[in-house]
């Protein structure tokens, strides 16, 4: 660096000493070459850092730049995500050009802060996961970085279903109509509260009749979540102690009579209505009563939470 700055400056002096005719034409000439030079320089730096198409220079990088110009992040340009120093970018592109590897290793690390950059900013451009549920419980409590969930292939974010069963692997489906959902079909990441589904996510595709259609009236007394009862992750039946809640309604009104007592609750109580509206939940066993008060719901005058009832 000193010989450099040494030939510049015998240079400036040698053309300093001569006439003013020849030194000013001179120096106008070298501060063109300059100017021209320091913009080639710049330009030359600017496509090396912010095109994609300097990357797509190297073969081997043209899987990932095609996955890139189809995926959501085109409008990004790599070192937006892929971080390197001068030096670094320096030492791969002299490891390129003298050895023309195959295959490019991994040579520009995109840290989690890169990713916040975007999803965490409130740009609603991009999806925002900052205070989300799925994010809080993986990236906040646990510090589980960005990219071991969403870059097990190129440019191909989502995360796979096999993907959290590399941390999940005892949470098995029961439901052999489950077994082909992602996970993130029944627990959404991008809740505001919690993981675990809410009755509306499971309703979402039970109402759509794909699979098992569930009529779940507006008045029903119960509205806790499905998996209150429903446990997907461990029997495909529902899994069902009424009194894990009811602890005392067996001694309850006619609940504790021998011949009501001796039947599972759905026998009666329907599931998802529950409330016993219809003669013919009561006629289903008691078939010689169907002209006793016909027209009258059984409840009416048979009281089943109230001891003595009749």
């Amino acid at each position: 660096m000193v010989r450099i700055a040494r030939f510049f400056k015998n240079i400036f002096l040698r053309v300093w000493r001569l006439p003013r005719t020849v030194t000013i034409p001179a120096f106008v000439i070298l501060i063109g070459v300059g100017g021209v030079g320091i913009y080639k320089g710049v330009s030359a730096f600017d496509y090396m850092e912010n095109n994609p198409n300097f990357c797509k220079a190297c073969h081997t990088m043209e899987d990932a730049w095609n996955k890139w110009y189809t995926s959501e992040h085109k409008s990004q340009t790599c070192h937006d995500c892929h971080k390197t120093t001068i030096i670094e970018g320096a030492e791969q592109l002299i490891k390129f050009s003298l050895n023309q590897p195959e295959k490019v290793s991994k040579h520009a690390v995109v840290t989690d802060e890169q990713c916040k950059n975007c999803h965490e900013s409130g740009n609603p451009r991009w999806r925002q996961v900052a205070n989300t549920a799925g994010h809080n419980i993986h990236a906040e409590e646990q510090n589980i970085s960005c990219v071991k969930c969403h870059a097990v292939s190129v440019l191909r974010f989502a995360p796979s279903k096999q993907m959290c069963s590399v941390c999940h692997e005892e949470q098995k489906i029961a439901v052999a109509g489950m077994a082909n959902n992602h996970c993130s079909s029944c627990h959404k990441f991008l809740a505001a509260k919690t993981l675990e589904p809410e009755r509306d996510t499971c309703l979402a595709c039970h109402k759509a009749q794909k699979v098992q259609k569930i009529t779940w009236p507006e008045d029903a007394p119960m509205k806790q979540n499905c998996q209150t009862c429903h446990k997907p992750h461990e029997k495909a039946e529902p899994i069902m102690d009424c009194q894990s809640c009811h602890k005392d309604i067996k001694t309850v009104g006619l609940h504790n009579l021998k011949t009501h007592s001796g039947v599972t609750c759905q026998t009666c109580h329907q599931p998802h209505e529950w409330v016993v509206k219809k003669r013919e939940n009561c006629l289903a066993c008691h078939a010689d009563k169907p002209q006793h008060n016909p027209g009258v719901t059984c409840n009416t005058c048979h009281n089943f939470n109230k001891k003595g009832g009749k």
